[in-house]
């Protein structure tokens, strides 16, 4: 899940931008910001504005925050993965005891 977390990165900052170009207007109705659109991205596709991203701020910024979804990822695996072990064995003692 690591190696997952750190190719996706991309897609998450993707993701966040476009979510920062939404804003509520005061009726509560959700509107694209893209209608006084400074950056160029409304009409483009997800490949477009992640090559629009790495052309304009360099590839690093599309892997902006990785490390700490990458540390975290291996964190909670090896913490799972200790666990279940853990008790898996504590599980095995107690039925072969019975």
């Amino acid at each position: 899940t690591a190696i997952a977390q750190l190719v996706t990165t991309p897609l998450d900052v993707l993701r966040n931008r476009i979510m920062a170009e939404v804003s509520d207007n005061d009726d509560g109705v959700k509107s694209s910001i893209s209608d006084d659109d400074t950056t160029g991205t409304s009409g483009l596709s997800y490949i477009g504005r992640l090559t629009k991203i790495a052309e304009e701020e360099g590839v690093q910024e599309l892997f902006a925050g990785s490390w700490p979804r990458f540390a975290k990822a291996l964190l909670s695996g090896a913490i799972q993965f200790a666990t279940y072990e853990e008790t898996k064995q504590k599980m095995s003692e107690f039925f072969i005891k019975r």
